[in-house]
């Protein structure tokens, strides 16, 4: 290969690896943000199945199995805001 074409050629890779690293980079901020918004309603909707159960529970329901939906839709949050945070940041 001549220096010529070296010369063209090295910075249209550069280039291409750069374009695909940022496709890959807006991508995974896609997914980031796809997850963000998905923890947040899955942690509205626990939060009033939890509130509904403790409303209604007149002391004959501990309402545990909604609050165990809660705590892990709030684990599934606090990931998908880090995730948001290393992706979109």
């Amino acid at each position: 290969m001549t220096a010529t074409k070296k010369a063209v050629l090295m910075p249209a890779m550069s280039l291409a690896l750069v374009l695909t690293a940022t496709t890959i980079s807006f991508a995974d901020c896609d997914d980031a943000v796809n997850s963000y918004n998905s923890a947040t309603s899955d942690i509205e909707s626990a939060l009033k199945r939890y509130a509904n159960c403790v409303s209604e529970s007149q002391g004959r329901d501990d309402c545990y199995s909604e609050f165990r939906r809660l705590r892990s839709a709030q684990d599934d949050f606090e990931s998908a805001v880090s995730s948001y945070g290393s992706e979109c940041g």
